[in-house]
């Protein structure tokens, strides 16, 4: 195009607009980074990729109602003061905002409470480092050896007083027998009804699912770019894949961190060395800080470790590469993560069975 005797020039390269303009006599440049938004076909493509499934069935509903006031009482833990709640909360998407979780002994641990916010639907193994086959043998070592026992004191209360306390309380053998009958009360029967309440932790309506639903409403524009750019040039959804928003797969990215995490667990696999399995995204904004050790404090400082591109190691996954972003991209980016907090993101605990007198 020409006018006024001045070539102005429009050139689309890639993912970078440049606008020439004539202007007193010579041109002037101006340039801004801006993912190509794509063709209506392929972002409905991207968007099927986030449809959410239907609810998980509840099978058992009195086991999921037993699980759920054990999930919320202390009694389960050595000391009677550390309920699974106290480090997975419902109001942060069933995790903890907390930098390290403390364990039952008063302790900080070396790693943050995961969220559990649809958990029912993960792919195991489950935990940071995958050392649980499933949700009930992650809440039994919990109970027995982990962070509800005490382990780190002179004298550790053992399984069977827990199950002994739970034993004599006549509200909660009326709940057992209801939901496994003729099933003994213990350590065992305890993980089998808090990981069936898990699984039933389905993640509230997000704006984002409205969107992918077809309400152009529900999100803002500049979270319809930060998807895009999720999906295009920023590579996200390599590891936060589907509606959950992970692969359910173990990664190093690169964070400045001693902790072997799954290399603990699998010694003859160089790149689990440092890997970490990658957290749900649903209702992320709730829960800062961020990575497995609260390492990132907000949101951008996720997304600079990215740009960097981690810790160069010999085990730092592939998929982490430097990347540059502009600052209106990492606001978008952001603005798209915030989309994902269901609404309501939470429940009240339930009122809990009383101690014999």
């Amino acid at each position: 195009m020409r006018g006024k005797g001045y070539p102005v020039v429009l050139t689309v390269l890639t993912a970078v607009t440049v606008v020439c303009l004539a202007a007193a006599g010579g041109y002037v440049l101006f340039a801004y980074a801006q993912e190509a938004m794509p063709s209506p076909r392929r972002l409905a493509a991207m968007k099927a990729d986030y449809k959410r499934p239907p609810s998980k069935p509840v099978e058992n509903r009195a086991l999921v109602d037993l699980g759920r006031s054990l999930f919320w009482d202390p009694r389960v833990s050595a000391s009677s003061k550390t309920a699974c709640a106290s480090c997975h909360q419902p109001y942060l998407g069933w995790g903890t905002a907390d930098l390290k979780s403390r364990n039952d002994s008063g302790k900080l641990t070396s790693r943050r409470s995961q969220p559990l916010i649809g958990i029912g639907h993960a792919i195991g193994p489950y935990g940071w480092d995958g050392r649980n086959a499933t949700l009930e043998v992650q809440a039994k070592s919990s109970i027995a050896t982990g962070s509800m026992s005490m382990r780190e004191t002179q004298t550790p209360v053992k399984v069977d007083a827990i199950e002994g306390r739970i034993r004599a309380i006549p509200e909660y053998v009326v709940k057992f027998n209801a939901a496994l009958p003729g099933t003994p009360i213990d350590v065992d029967a305890i993980a089998k009804a808090i990981a069936a309440f898990e699984r039933s932790l389905e993640p509230g309506i997000a704006p984002f699912d409205r969107w992918i639903e077809g309400d152009e409403d529900a999100i803002s524009q500049s979270a319809k770019r930060g998807f895009v750019l999720f999906n295009g040039k920023g590579e996200c959804s390599l590891c936060h894949s589907g509606w959950r928003l992970t692969n359910d797969s173990f990664h190093d990215i690169g964070v400045a961190t001693k902790d072997l995490g799954r290399g603990r667990e699998l010694k003859d696999d160089p790149l689990m060395r440092h890997a970490f399995k990658t957290p749900t995204l649903r209702s992320v904004a709730l829960r800062p800080p961020f990575m497995h050790d609260g390492s990132a404090v907000d949101l951008y400082q996720v997304m600079k470790h990215y740009e960097k591109g981690g810790i160069d190691r010999s085990s730092r996954s592939p998929l982490m590469k430097p990347i540059a972003l502009s600052d209106q991209e990492r606001r978008d980016l952001i603005a798209f993560m915030e989309t994902l907090t269901g609404m309501p993101e939470a429940e009240p605990p339930p009122e809990l069975p009383d101690a014999p007198r």
